[in-house]
């Protein structure tokens, strides 16, 4: 196997999670900002909290099985960390590969 085959895999594998942690670190905010484009109104009116936004329903009663469902939003602040923490790494293996290609 040639030496230095695996950095084409490895900066695309980079550049998507690069792209991925991007997109989740600032998805809130995007979203934010396309609706109030979309909807023609101040981004600070469509800001709300999580917690205030969340909600709890029950459904049902006296005539059959009570149901509860919960809704808000789930945590995905890993999948940023995770994704940044793999760009980092493909940084750090390229720049390495790179250094070691110079010095052969």
């Amino acid at each position: 196997m040639k030496k230095g085959l695996a950095t084409k895999p490895v900066a695309t594998l980079t550049a998507i999670c690069a792209l991925i942690a991007l997109v989740s670190a600032f998805s809130d905010r995007l979203l934010l900002l396309y609706l109030s484009l979309r909807f023609k109104t101040d981004i600070n009116n469509l800001n709300v909290n999580i917690k205030e936004a969340s909600s709890i329903g029950i459904i049902g009663g006296a005539d059959g099985p009570t149901s509860i469902f919960l809704s808000g939003k789930p945590d995905t602040l890993w999948i940023t960390f995770v994704s940044a923490a793999l760009a980092i790494l493909g940084i750090i293996y390229l720049c390495i590969a790179k250094r070691a290609k110079r010095k052969s």
